[in-house]
């Protein structure tokens, strides 16, 4: 009787909430005290902002960065492999090897995918793969059911996530192993490469069958692989600012590569801590707590319920500027890079690469908000989801699959994954590129 009740309270939870496919920002809107002329301003400022990341040269001489600040591409010759060979420390024959196995990799899983077909893939009951409720929540990409793959676009696109893990592990392994370079972020490099190599499986098993336990693990990892480059540019400061002051740049470069390490280990597992909590509690097995349509003051999961019938755990309702910093997160993350470029390393580094990190980030970013989860503004999705229902009963196998990869290739959070990748590679070695500058000024070799 009382799980009846609970169901019941569940099911009325569900139809008291903003419908899917409806685009929440109206809602969100209205019920924000700032009036309608100053959101708009607002809203208008928020699209403005990303204009000064797309031009970081402009930007650059604007805040007083002369030419001398951006002479690193010009040090080699503007070649787009000779730079991703000079940052990574790989040659062009081993960078093709990382594309090799990354692209084996998903092949091997997209065969395993087709073989499948003649029957059902059933994943093991323990990984709770029949619990869509988060996963429907947060994503509109539709869903193949009984399928090793459920949705192709959003599992897929981990190749750039794979791609770039191997890329900082085989730079780790090759300047800690073969290179003459032994010193400085080494090991903290090599860790940041491995949570990258976790979040591009985890988040492959999570958006390939939706297993519980790799939710927790993907935020996990995501986070961690988010905060590494802005402690690795933070700890390149301190070598340069203890270099600046006299120090042997032997010692200050171990006491900034440790510095770096112990962070970013501290950061891990303080959030592997918190994750695991959230999961230990289930915080997200009946819907998605951080969803905006959920913290709409209409939605029950904002209010406190004394009799317990409803389990959830309140966030509170959303503002409209929470929405809003969100979204300017690519403008905001810049912002430390332009001063300590400034102050402290007198260097920008390579602008190509800045360009690259900046316009993916930025694109896939604000592509990312018309997802479910944020403002649920992605219409195409559905149409291309039900064209491809339709097709498939109607046994146009290729009408169906056409519509499906359109679905898949525009899925925003496949869209941001390729955009991101790429961000994760460039930023890694835009942050390599201001360290050898600073190892021309400061050598650290006896």
């Amino acid at each position: 009787m009382q799980r009846k009740a609970v169901q019941y309270c569940t099911t009325m939870c569900k139809a008291d909430v903003t419908p899917y496919w409806t685009c929440v920002y109206d809602e969100l809107s209205m019920q924000d005290p700032i009036p309608l002329p100053l959101q708009r301003l607002f809203l208008c400022l928020v699209a403005a902002a990303y204009l000064p990341i797309m031009f970081p040269l402009t930007v650059g001489h604007f805040v007083g960065l002369d030419d001398s600040y951006f002479e690193f591409d010009e040090e080699h010759t503007f070649n787009f492999l000779t730079l991703l060979s000079v940052t990574t420390g790989l040659s062009q024959l081993q960078l093709y090897v990382c594309v090799s196995l990354t692209a084996a990799f998903f092949a091997t899983l997209v065969w395993a995918d087709i073989t499948a077909i003649e029957r059902p893939f059933r994943w093991p009951k323990t990984w709770e793969t029949e619990n869509n409720a988060c996963y429907n929540d947060m994503f509109c990409e539709p869903s193949r059911k009984d399928r090793l793959i459920r949705r192709p676009g959003n599992t897929l696109s981990n190749f750039f996530y794979l791609f770039s893990a191997m890329i900082v592990l085989t730079s780790s392994y090759s300047r800690a192993f073969i290179s003459e370079e032994k010193t400085s972020f080494i090991s903290s490099d090599a860790t940041f490469g491995t949570m990258m190599l976790i979040l591009s499986i985890s988040s492959t098993v999570w958006h390939g069958c939706n297993a519980m336990w790799s939710h927790g693990v993907d935020l996990w990892s995501m986070d961690a692989v988010i905060i590494y480059l802005p402690i690795r540019m933070m700890s390149l400061g301190v070598f340069v600012t203890l270099c600046k002051h006299s120090w042997d740049p032997i010692m200050a470069s171990h006491i900034a590569s440790a510095a770096c390490m112990l962070t970013y280990s501290a950061h891990i597992l303080s959030n592997g801590l918190r994750w695991k909590k959230k999961h230990d509690q289930k915080f997200w097995h009946k819907h998605f707590p951080f969803a905006v349509r959920n913290r709409l003051l209409h939605s029950p999961y904002v209010q406190t319920k004394k009799d317990d019938t409803i389990v959830s755990m309140s966030l509170g309702p959303i503002a409209l500027y929470e929405v809003y910093l969100f979204a300017l997160m690519p403008v905001i993350h810049n912002i430390p890079s332009w001063i300590m470029a400034k102050k402290v390393y007198g260097s920008f580094g390579s602008l190509c690469f800045a360009k690259i990190l900046n316009m993916s980030l930025a694109v896939g970013w604000a592509y990312r908000m018309t997802e479910r989860w944020a403002l649920d503004a992605c219409r195409h999705i559905k149409f291309f989801g039900e064209r491809m229902e339709m097709a498939k009963s109607n046994g146009e196998h290729a009408k169906s699959f056409a519509w499906m990869t359109l679905a898949a290739v525009l899925s925003p959070t496949a869209v941001l994954h390729y955009c991101t990748g790429i961000t994760l590679t460039a930023a890694f070695c835009h942050a390599r590129s201001v360290e050898i500058i600073m190892l021309q000024k400061f050598p650290t070799s006896t």
